[in-house]
């Protein structure tokens, strides 16, 4: 039995051997396999059919630097109206998703930025209710670090409002969530934390329930105010 072992041993290793030189030097043992007999097929039974061996293993870097997608996550920045202070929000385009004409607010207003920490925010949307019943429900979260009276002041002013916000994501997608006849609710929620390295800072969320769309994408300009 030992010996049996040693046996396979000494084959697997030579197989590792003729498997590492083909990888190596494909050209090469293309041309030690067609003057031995069974050659070929002993090198398409180690790397596969189709191609030279070294292609079977390796992909070039220029289909990968080709096929490469950058597709990082989250929101880069965000604007903020009420729904009341849009006079204009355009229909969306034949695709139903994607709205190219500029939404116009009444004068005097416009959206504006809110400013959040860096890899915090996010823009999703899921379907609810039951069979037959299903719409979709947008959602955006952001995170502001710190308590102040400046934020605190914002918080109450939002309270039971009905907004309409643009957040862009790391992509440069604009996404709309809320559209002219449903906004997104505010929500927020405080923690001083307990430690000194522990998170204190705003969690803010905007969120509604009952569209019939996902967000929009958005490719106009953004209307900000004065």
């Amino acid at each position: 039995m030992k010996k049996l072992f040693s046996v396979l041993s000494a084959c697997a290793f030579l197989l590792a051997l003729v498997g590492l030189a083909i990888n190596h030097f494909p050209d090469q043992a293309q041309a030690v396999a067609s003057v031995v007999p069974h050659g070929a097929a002993f090198i398409t039974f180690l790397v596969g059919t189709g191609g030279s061996a070294l292609a079977c293993v390796v992909v070039p870097i220029t289909e990968i630097v080709a096929d490469d997608c950058p597709n990082p996550g989250g929101l880069t920045d965000l604007h903020v109206i009420r729904r009341r202070h849009l006079e204009t929000f355009p229909a969306p385009g034949a695709d139903g998703v994607t709205i190219s004409t500029a939404l116009v607010p009444v004068d005097g207003e416009g959206f504006v930025p809110w400013a959040f920490a860096q890899d915090t925010g996010e823009v999703n949307h899921k379907s609810s209710g039951d069979a037959g019943n299903q719409s979709i429900a947008h959602e955006l979260n952001v995170y502001v670090p710190r308590g102040s009276a400046t934020t605190d002041a914002v918080i109450q002013a939002a309270l039971n409002g009905d907004f309409v916000v643009i957040g862009r994501d790391s992509n440069g997608n604009l996404r709309i969530a809320g559209d002219k006849r449903r906004g997104v609710k505010f929500e927020h929620d405080y923690k001083s934390g307990k430690k000194g390295n522990d998170k204190n800072g705003t969690d803010f969320k905007f969120s509604g329930e009952g569209f019939t769309h996902v967000p929009y994408y958005y490719t106009a300009a953004i209307p900000l105010k004065a």
